[in-house]
């Protein structure tokens, strides 16, 4: 089982990593043609500042909301490609927004981590206007690769909440996939680019006052060399309220296929997310 496992967890990062064609079949294989309730909502001007909703079955409704950052190095990403993962959170009960955000090099750190704040303070709004559609209640937040970091940095640097409105109270949870969270220096063309001369003090979130951070459940997989799990494993340490999970035979595509419904469902990504889903924000169907 457990060469099996990795032969499979192997192929699979294989075509998820090929590019955004494979990750469309992937999407395609995993949702068919799930599609967004409300598609392309503007939170912001730019082409890149709109986002998807997806809602729950109408007996599920209002449902706590859930939003959903997803990775790509800050340098690629559609949001149309992950209503798999927007699948998987709706059958457990809750709605999900998946925005989309500007991208380097046409921007660089901390823009897109501007733009995960807008989206919030959006959705925030939506909410309270929509009380038929969404739970006017503190949102959870998640993520896998960079989008874990989006997740993770708008909360532990107060400013960018504040920005808009909003502080760490807003948020009830956050979920990270794979996330690189103390990766200076930067030493990979990804980094380096995104974020260019930036101080430690401003990028990273190990660098940052923790002790506001709302609870954290961390998944990392011991096979990943994309983005290493001394990462989780650091944040772990330092961040009050959090959950690590290690999950053994694992790269980095694997943590977030684990959310597909067919050949690559693995319960031991999704049991934890549905738990900590639960207790942190419960749905009231």
């Amino acid at each position: 089982m457990r060469i099996l496992k990795f032969t499979a967890n192997a192929l699979i990062a294989a075509v998820f990593l090929a590019g955004c064609d494979k990750l469309s079949a992937f999407n395609q294989f995993q949702a068919g043609q799930y599609k967004p309730d409300i598609a392309d909502l503007s939170y912001g001007q730019d082409d890149r500042q709109v986002l998807d909703v997806y809602l729950p079955s109408s007996s599920a409704q209002p449902a706590p909301l859930i939003i959903w950052f997803y990775g790509g190095s800050w340098d690629s990403g559609d949001k149309a490609k992950y209503a798999f993962v927007a699948k998987r959170f709706n059958e457990l009960g809750y709605a999900v927004a998946i925005p989309d955000y500007r991208l380097v090099p046409k921007i660089h750190f901390p823009a897109f981590i501007e733009d995960a704040a807008s989206a919030i303070a959006f959705m925030k709004d939506y909410a309270a206007s929509h009380p038929d559609q969404l739970t006017d209640e503190p949102v959870m937040l998640a993520g896998h690769s960079a989008g874990a970091y989006n997740a993770v940095q708008v909360v532990a640097d107060p400013t960018y909440l504040k920005a808009v409105g909003l502080n760490s109270q807003h948020i009830v949870g956050i979920i990270g996939l794979s996330g690189p969270y103390d990766f200076h220096p930067y030493d990979v063309s990804a980094t380096e680019i995104a974020f260019g001369d930036t101080p430690a003090r401003l990028s990273q979130p190990v660098e940052m006052d923790l002790t506001h951070m709302p609870p954290l459940l961390l998944i990392t997989g011991t096979r990943d060399t994309t983005v290493l799990p001394r990462n989780s494993r650091r944040l772990a340490t330092l961040a009050p309220k959090t959950e690590l999970i290690e999950i053994k035979e694992t790269g980095h595509a694997g943590t977030l296929t684990a959310l597909g419904f067919y050949l690559t469902t693995d319960q031991a990504v999704l049991d934890p997310v549905t738990v900590f889903l639960r207790t942190n924000l419960p749905t009231e169907n």
